[in-house]
């Protein structure tokens, strides 16, 4: 091909030559140059030369202005330097949207119904195609319905956060096809709003199968879906595999538990179920090494599995142990019991009572409590 282009070239004037090497050579030479739409993604913006020219490919631009000033926009509503490439590279014709028409007003609206510094960063980041639907005829009326749905801004904030597809899709889209399913299922109404709020997405990529699902909870001993519970044993259903039941089934083995056992508590409490391999080791050790207890206290009270071992069970059983041990525990109030009230009652009933007599026990719980929340003791 080479040699056909010289005989060519060989063959006409010598200016024409001249010229024509001059447009070969420069063409060559730009070529070989990086633009200056790339240059600027990967220095202004912290792009990868391979990013910055799948960016490129969609957008060019020859000034900086626009992106300076799109780059501005994001910087003084909290977004950081990565978050910002992140964005281009998600959806690069943001570089050039206008930030008085498209940007601004939007992050206003988003910030003005709750979404802070990080979390409008973070919801933003993971889809930014959100900054491209219409103000008016999409984002305002879909957050609206979904406030209206949990009564609530934050609530909507909430499930906005855990998926941002329903901003993104729409209310009509991701949201109303499984709350029909489940409605039409018997599921109790304060259950589906807490699914939406607290697990929009994992019922969102579920919609398909909804129905299996919640079939398929009733057949492992949940008959009644308009009881509380009902949600929670579902979300164990849709969210484990058959192997992940399995580990589930062995950690529990490994105290004694048989599988009949583990089905038992799970039933009366659902919860037990979905925690991680580690925590039914950890809270199982802890009860039945540290306290001397049988797991089979465990299976009678499954609900204490949920409780946190570093920032409720253990500081609380130091205590529990310290008033048995001193002849302390005057009332008849049971473990299970001190280990599930509230904060307030706990205080009241267990320490305030034995401040005088036992000084040191305000010293051990606030010992095991601050270093389960990773500060020192003042």
């Amino acid at each position: 091909m080479f040699s056909s282009l010289s005989r060519t070239l060989l063959r006409r004037p010598l200016f024409l030559l001249t010229t024509t090497l001059r447009l070969i050579s420069t063409t060559t030479s730009t070529s070989n140059r990086p633009s200056f739409a790339v240059s600027y993604l990967v220095n202004s913006c912290g792009l990868s030369p391979e990013s910055a020219l799948f960016v490129s490919e969609r957008v060019n631009f020859e000034t900086s202005a626009r992106p300076d000033a799109v780059i501005d926009v994001f910087k003084n509503h909290g977004f950081s330097q990565s978050q910002i490439s992140g964005i281009f590279r998600k959806w690069p014709r943001l570089i050039l949207a206008s930030p008085e028409r498209t940007l601004l007003p939007k992050l206003k609206y988003l910030r003005s119904v709750g979404f802070s510094g990080p979390d409008l960063a973070q919801m933003i980041t993971a889809a930014p195609y959100v900054l491209t639907r219409s103000l008016e005829k999409h984002l305002i009326p879909n957050f609206s319905r979904l406030r209206d749905f949990l009564r609530g801004d934050k609530y909507a904030v909430t499930a906005i956060r855990r998926s941002p597809r329903i901003l993104l899709q729409g209310f009509e889209t991701t949201v109303d096809p499984f709350v029909k399913i489940l409605r039409d299922k018997g599921v109790r109404e304060s259950s589906i709003v807490w699914l939406v709020k607290c697990q929009s997405r994992t019922m969102i990529t579920s919609c398909d199968h909804l129905e299996e699902i919640v079939e398929k909870t009733k057949e492992m001993g949940f008959d009644d879906p308009s009881a509380a519970k009902f949600a929670v044993a579902m979300l164990a259903v849709v969210g484990m595999s058959e192997s992940t039941w399995e580990r589930k089934f062995n950690a529990y083995g490994r105290w004694g538990w048989s599988r009949d056992d583990a089905m038992r508590a799970f039933v009366k409490i659902p919860w037990c179920m979905t925690l991680s391999e580690e925590k039914i080791m950890a809270v199982m050790g802890f009860f039945v090494k540290e306290m001397e207890f049988e797991s089979s206290f465990l299976l009678r009270h499954p609900r204490l599995m949920s409780l946190s071992l570093r920032k409720r069970i253990r500081p609380r059983c130091m205590v529990f142990k310290h008033l048995s041990s001193h002849g302390l525990m005057k009332t008849k109030i049971g473990l299970t019991t001190l280990l599930t009230i509230s904060e307030e009652d706990f205080l009241e009933k267990f320490l305030t009572p034995h401040i005088e007599e036992a000084p040191e026990l305000l010293d051990i719980y606030r010992e095991k409590k601050h270093m389960a929340m990773g500060t020192l003791v003042p």
